[in-house]
This record gives structure tokens, sequence and C-alpha cells, in this order.
């Protein structure tokens, strides 16, 4: 008999596979991160496959096989409509869940992040379609962003200088991307000299993004929808943020 494991997931990623299945890539609560193979779903009148749109939240069944586990059934129990009809909302919500399959390996289970990436799909969704501005947009996938990397051992040091240890206080200041968090203008040449920092590890920093840095890091997902921003910090801690990511990715 097959071996069989019950679990909530969220749908990820779904890819063709062989002629008639799908390959779906899930983000379980029980088991972590898993590629599943799908059965018949690329057929017309498949059932499940109406149950593994990704960016949703299924229960699942699944069940163990010689290759690729598969998914033996699937119930949704949230599609997230409403981010569904938003074209801003989907690209941001498909734009998250790139780097968070990116991020994380398979078979290593993390309710944290199962958490993280539902409740923040939640917030999204329940966000007004008419107040979604691409700077929202970009609010929210910070927000969930910086969170992930905290997840993951990569919280920044937002409140004192990693060379001197000091107090950051407003002026010229600088993010190092590798360390994760400030370093102040007196340190730079120092941190650079002896420890043989690269300047492309480095970042400025303005004060502006730096305060809503320590906001997102302080608060909880939901104050993203209450944010009012000026353009040019959003798109500051948006740059930043892509570059911290793509350094410890």
């Amino acid at each position: 008999m097959d071996e069989t494991r019950h679990s909530q997931a969220l749908i990820l990623n779904r890819s063709a596979y062989r002629e008639s299945d799908s390959l779906v890539i899930v983000y379980t609560k029980e088991f972590g991160k898993m590629s599943l193979v799908a059965r018949g779903t690329k057929k017309i009148h498949s059932k499940l496959a109406g149950h593994l749109e990704p960016i949703s939240l299924a229960d699942i069944l699944i069940i163990k096989g010689k290759g690729f586990d598969y998914v033996g059934s699937a119930l949704t129990r949230d599609a997230y409509l409403n981010l569904k009809d938003n074209l801003n909302k989907i690209y941001y919500a498909g734009k998250a869940i790139n780097w968070f399959i990116r991020f994380i390996k398979e078979d290593q289970p993390d309710e944290r992040l199962f958490y993280l990436l539902g409740r923040w799909l939640e917030v999204l969704d329940n966000y007004s379609d008419n107040d979604f501005t691409k700077e929202n947009g970009e609010i929210f996938f910070i927000f969930f962003a910086l969170k992930l990397l905290r997840e993951l051992g990569y919280k920044p040091e937002m409140y004192e200088c990693l060379n001197c240890r000091e107090k950051v206080i407003p002026g010229k200041n600088f993010f190092n991307l590798m360390n994760g968090g400030i370093v102040c203008a007196k340190c730079l040449e120092k941190e650079r000299l002896e420890k043989g920092i690269e300047l492309t590890q480095l970042k400025l920093i303005s004060d502006n993004c730096l305060k809503l840095m320590r906001f997102i890091m302080d608060n909880k997902l939901d104050m993203a929808k209450r944010l009012r921003l000026d353009k040019r910090v959003i798109r500051e801690l948006s740059s930043l943020t892509i570059n911290f990511l793509n350094f410890h990715s």
C-alpha cells in the first residue's frame, strides 16, 4: 500500500510534466517545500487541476511514489480571488513567491515560513483594489522580503554600526549587503581597508530609507497597507532589498 500523508499546502507553482500531468511546487505546513506530480491535470475535465492553482491554499493528500511523490487529492481552502482579480497584486505575489522558491530548500519544514507566506497573501488579498498602486505593491513586497530574510537568519542590524557598535545617527550611513546592517561614515574606510570589504557590498542609505527599513522590521505585515510614502524612498528601499536578496540567494 502507498504511504500517504495529509497537509495544508500553499500552491507556489505549476508547470507541464509529461503528456497529461503537471509538476506542482508547494510549501506544506508539516513537510516544507515539495515538488509533486499531479496526474491528469492537463486534461480538460480534470477536477484536481482547479484545486492546484498557483497562489492558493489547499488541503492535499500526498502519496509516496518511486521517483516523485504525487498529489492524491486536493481541496481548496482559499483561492485568494480578490488578489487574482488585480494585475498589480498578481505581479507582486508572483515576485514574492519566486523569491520564496529560490531561497527555500526542499524537505525542511518550518511552520513560521508557512504562516509568513500565508498571512502575507491574506493581507494582500484583503487590501482594497481601488487603492492598490504600484507603490503599494513595492511596499508589500519589501515587507515580505525583509520578513523572509529575518526568518532565514539574515536580520540586519539597523540601530548600531556593525563596526564600532555606536548608535547609528542621522547622516551619511551605508548598508553592508554581506553582513546585513549599517556601517557609519567614520567607519567606512576602516571597514573597507581592514576587512577587505568591496565597495559593491556597501550601499549608501538615506535617513528616510533607514527609518522605513526599521519600521518594516519592527512591525507586522498588516502595517503595509497603512503606509503612504514618497516614491523616491520606496524606490531606494526596493533597490536595496533586491540587492540584499541577490547577495544571499
